[in-house]
């Protein structure tokens, strides 16, 4: 079975309304469904439901699409993950169409790994919950004043002081020691071959996925059994369910109040997430032990447009945040930088000053440029140090450099402009002359995006789209029977969006394969939810438009386009006339066909 079929297979067995209805309360209007969209504050139903045509829109979002990018969208996955997660809820497998299977059971089974990480972490909690063994534990959770509804909520565990504690438990359930080995739950010695856990004596916080699943843990040991040879914490290894640099802890918990605010906070312990939430923070998340990277910017960019990195005040935290400050400005994401009193975390100081004083800090967030300029400026006087200032200046326009300047982004520009008159009067140096040195930075660290990936890099509306090829699209949409004769009439390149061109290729090759080119196959053919949304928002608008004689409008966009092929042979044939590459016998023909094309297009 081809990758097509399975995703055919999988159009026509998930419901739309069952899918969508799961998570949000839709009710019927008219044909369709209507419910409050979760992307934005909504105070009226805007997210609209078709089951005839199994699309979801929200005009206020722009978003849209099938089955597929409402799970990518929901979730926040790409569309391979989404692709699986409703595979497996049709009970469809993915196998047939990518190789064989992993046996069930074995080690390389991800659905294996998935279900031995989730039994672990129930088993820690309800160690925790119940064990007397586990008082130290609770004790120093209380002391950390972490509450027992917390405790619920993110699943905290506790492992003993054990060698084979969860081994031994595992003995009496599917799970191998080759399996709890894989999934990061068990070690072994190389010294003797034999197994044994690998968390002990510790307090464990469940990492989880998007999709809630648990797929890693972070042990904190506890003070009785710390020493010298004891690491403080420790996080499970790169699995096949886990990659540090690609999660954040906390997530799954706080994704929906980010989507809603469109803000997100990231600190960098477990324990501060939890702290802060039981505050009413809940747009807070933290990283996994290492520095945020490119991996983490796009899962965030998913949810968020502003980043506030909420860090210790000290000499460290103040490292952290000039190291990624490049990272995020080539990126094009709003970060803020908020810091803390020397000696403080954000769970110390949220309990010592309570939510008010933390919201202060969060909102007194300082521009992330603002914080790099200071840092890069501080006590260098730019008439007398000029081996600092120059140092400081070019480290400053290299990061601009790098930031692709996106000229359809008034907001961006206009940033862009402050900075240099800010840098202008830092280092008293014209800002015309600036601009110079950061022009020729930019040009010498990379090329520019072609026209194509610009046009493809945001979502494309039919606004953007000429006329005539919205036109054009919306009547194959509805009437495929024309999609024939227009291919035979129409190239795709007379159309001159990329986006437009995509979809009208896509149009050429499922006739080559002898599909009907029907709205639902078009949808299936993209993967990527900005093409779904405009089909959408094509198919939409052509049924708005209800045109009654369609035969005429499609015989007035066939006309249209053979006027511009003539216009522009027309040109091309000007502009050969007036090269001197050609003799006179061929300017005259030449002439006489221009003579010819020119009455052509008068009586059309």
């Amino acid at each position: 079975m081809s990758f097509d079929d399975i995703k055919e297979r999988l159009r026509q067995s998930i419901d739309i309304c069952e899918l969508i209805g799961e998570q949000i309360e839709l009710h019927r209007q008219g044909r369709g469904f209507v419910g409050i969209c979760p992307w934005h504050d909504d105070s009226r139903p805007s997210l609209q439901v078709n089951p005839e045509r199994q699309t979801w829109k929200c005009w206020v979002c722009n978003i849209g699409g099938d089955a597929f990018s409402y799970v990518m969208q929901r979730e926040g996955i790409d569309f391979r993950e989404a692709l699986e997660m409703l595979a497996d809820r049709a009970g469809i497998p993915l196998h047939e169409a990518r190789g064989p299977r992993p046996q069930a059971g074995s080690p390389d089974d991800k659905k294996t790994l998935y279900h031995a990480m989730a039994w672990a972490c129930e088993q820690f909690h309800d160690c925790l919950s119940k064990s007397p063994d586990a008082s130290v534990a609770r004790q120093y959770l209380e002391e950390r004043q972490i509450h027992a509804e917390s405790i619920d909520r993110f699943r905290i565990g506790y492992s003993p002081p054990e060698w084979q504690w969860l081994l031994q438990r595992a003995q009496q359930t599917a799970f191998s020691p080759e399996v709890l080995e894989a999934v990061g739950l068990a070690l072994r010695s190389q010294r003797n071959q034999k197994y044994y856990d690998r968390f002990r004596g510790r307090v464990l916080f469940p990492i989880r996925d998007t999709q809630q699943r648990p797929i890693a843990l972070g042990g904190r040991i506890l003070p009785k059994f710390t020493d010298e040879k004891t690491a403080k914490y420790i996080n499970s290894p790169e699995t096949r369910l886990f990659s540090k640099s690609e999660q954040l802890y906390g997530l799954d918990i706080a994704r929906d109040a980010i989507s809603k605010q469109q803000s997100i906070v990231v600190t960098e312990g477990y324990t501060d997430v939890i702290g802060v939430h039981q505050h009413g923070f809940r747009n807070v998340v933290a990283v996994l032990g290492t520095a945020l990277g490119p991996r983490h910017i796009r899962l965030i960019k998913r949810y968020a447009d502003r980043i506030v990195l909420l860090l210790d005040g000290d000499d460290a935290g103040q490292r952290r945040a000039n190291e990624i400050l490049d990272l995020f400005v080539t990126h094009h994401v709003d970060l803020r930088i908020a810091t803390l009193p020397a000696g403080l975390d954000p769970c110390d100081f949220v309990q010592q000053h309570g939510a008010s004083a933390l919201q202060s800090v969060i909102d007194g967030a300082r521009d992330a440029w603002d914080h790099k300029i200071t840092l890069e400026t501080d006590g260098i006087d730019p008439i007398r140090d000029t081996h600092r200032a120059h140092q400081a200046l070019e480290s400053l326009l290299a990061i601009m450099a790098r930031s692709q300047r996106a000229t359809a982004e008034a907001s961006q520009r206009l940033r862009e402009q402050q900075l240099l008159n800010r840098l202008s009067r830092e280092f008293q140096i014209e800002e015309s002359q600036l601009r110079e040195r950061l022009q020729a930075a930019r040009s010498s660290q990379r090329p520019q995006l072609s026209n194509t990936q610009e046009q493809t890099q945001r979502t494309a509306t039919p606004s953007d789209l000429e006329p005539p090829e919205q036109a054009l699209l919306e009547l194959m949409l509805q009437q495929p029977e024309i999609v024939p004769t227009a291919l035979e009439r129409i190239r795709s390149n007379q159309l001159t969006n990329a986006v437009a061109k995509r979809i009208y290729q896509t149009f050429e090759l499922l006739s080559e394969q002898g599909v009907i080119p029907t709205f639902e196959r078009l949808l299936l053919s993209f993967d990527e939810p900005e093409v779904k949304t405009l089909l959408v928002q094509l198919d939409d608008s052509g049924r708005n438009k209800n045109e009654e004689n369609h035969e005429a409008v499609f015989a007035d966009l066939c006309r249209a386009y053979e006027r511009k092929q003539l216009r522009d042979s027309l040109r091309q044939g000007q502009a050969a006339l007036e090269s001197t590459e050609l003799n006179e016998d061929e300017q005259l023909d030449l002439l006489k066909e221009l003579l010819r094309k020119q009455q052509e297009l008068i009586d059309r």
